[in-house]
């Protein structure tokens, strides 16, 4: 049996903390969901509508991370520090897993950390179990520091949201952070 630990797990600072749950905070902005129509449209559509704000973050946290520098040298900093899969000008290497290869939908390479994020909509176990694995693989694999999961969920009585009163799936929420630094979030 693998003891948990011998997979290797990035050191939560504070500094680090910060990073992913200001970016899991961004995609996850409730102004988003209001005027976007997530139940109608695609996961595709869904993500190059989330690039504008994640852009926007990347760039303030850049800021942030280093006050004294040039206004160029934020600009160079912040582009290179996000990648999204759907960028045609973007290069992002498939990280292999199981013998196949995964593809995030962002990369946030920022303060040390490189980032996994993943984005899935609607309505089933299906769909939910499926972005878990994904996020899995890639807090599994070496290549990311952390994993940012956010499902957004589609039924109109928003029943995967709210299990999240459950204790059941608190704690299993709890320990994706815990064990395998992911951060995960259902809106």
């Amino acid at each position: 049996m693998v003891n948990k630990w011998a997979m290797r797990i990035a050191r939560k600072s504070t500094r680090r903390q910060w990073i992913v749950d200001d970016i899991l905070k961004t995609i996850s902005a409730e102004r988003i969901y209001r005027t976007l129509d997530y139940r109608h449209k695609s996961e595709a559509h869904i993500k190059q509508y989330l690039h504008q704000p994640l852009k926007s973050r990347v760039n303030s946290i850049c800021k942030k991370l280093w006050p004294g520098a040039s206004k160029t040298t934020l600009k160079r900093k912040a582009k290179d520090a996000l990648l999204w899969e759907a960028d045609v000008n973007t290069t992002m290497n498939p990280v292999r897993f199981f013998g196949v290869q995964h593809r995030s939908d962002f990369v946030v390479k920022i303060g040390g950390i490189k980032i996994a994020i993943k984005v899935k909509r609607g309505e089933t176990g299906n769909a939910i179990r499926e972005g878990l694995g994904q996020s899995l693989i890639y807090a599994s694999c070496e290549d990311f520091d952390f994993v940012v999961y956010l499902f957004i969920d589609t039924s109109k009585d928003k029943k995967i949201k709210a299990s999240f009163s459950h204790m059941l799936e608190a704690a299993f929420i709890e320990s994706l952070w815990d064990d395998y630094n992911i951060r995960f979030k259902v809106v």
